[in-house]
C-alpha cells in the first residue's frame, strides 16, 4: 500500500487521563512516527516538477530551478516539529541528541514515546505531529501519478 493510501483517525487524544496519552493514542503517534520519514521521502519526489507537469512557480524570471513550495514546506516541517520534540526529550532526560536527520529524529522520539506520553506536553506533541502527517499526505497526494517513490522508500504501511 502506497503512502499516499494510508488514512489515521485523527481529533482523538486522551488528555484527561493518567498517563496524558492513552495506549491506543500512544500506538498511534507510534505509526504517525514510523509514517513521517517514509512522506518525508516521498514529498522529495514532489520537489522539482516534472518539466512537462504543467507546475510553474510564479513570478520566476531568475535563473534556478523552481521548487514545488508546498513539498519544501512540508519537509521542512517535518524536520522542524520532530527536531524539536527530540529537544525536548534532550532537555528533560540529559540523553544526547540523535543526528538531524528525519528517520534518526523519529527513531529517536519512538524510543522515547513511553517519557513523551507522560509528559505535560504530551497532547501537544500527538496534536501537533498528527496536524503535520496530514498535512503532508495531503501534499504527498498532489504527485503527478506515476511518481516514483525515492531509493530506500517502502510502500508499506
Amino acid at each position: 500500500m502506497a503512502v499516499q493510501e494510508i488514512e489515521f483517525r485523527s481529533g482523538h487524544l486522551c488528555v484527561d487521563t493518567d498517563p496524558a496519552l492513552c495506549v491506543p493514542c500512544q500506538e498511534r503517534l507510534d505509526r504517525q512516527l514510523a509514517l513521517l520519514p517514509r512522506v518525508y521521502g516521498e514529498l522529495e519526489v514532489a520537489l522539482v516538477p516534472a518539466p512537462d507537469s504543467g507546475d510553474r512557480v510564479t513570478g520566476i524570471d531568475r535563473p534556478g530551478i523552481p521548487l514545488n513550495g508546498p513539498a519544501v514546506e512540508a519537509r521542512a516541517a517535518i524536520r522542524g516539529t520532530l527536531a524539536s520534540w527530540a529537544d525536548l526529550i534532550v532537555e528533560g532526560r540529559t540523553v544526547r541528541l540523535p543526528l538531524r536527520t528525519v528517520p534518526a529524529l523519529a527513531a529517536f522520539l519512538r524510543r522515547h514515546l513511553g517519557w513523551l506520553a507522560v509528559h505535560p506536553a504530551a497532547d501537544d506533541a500527538a496534536t501537533e505531529i498528527d496536524a503535520l502527517l496530514q498535512r503532508s499526505l495531503m501534499v504527498a497526494r498532489a504527485l503527478p501519478e506515476g511518481a516514483a517513490v525515492p531509493a530506500g522508500s517502502c510502500d508499506a504501511a
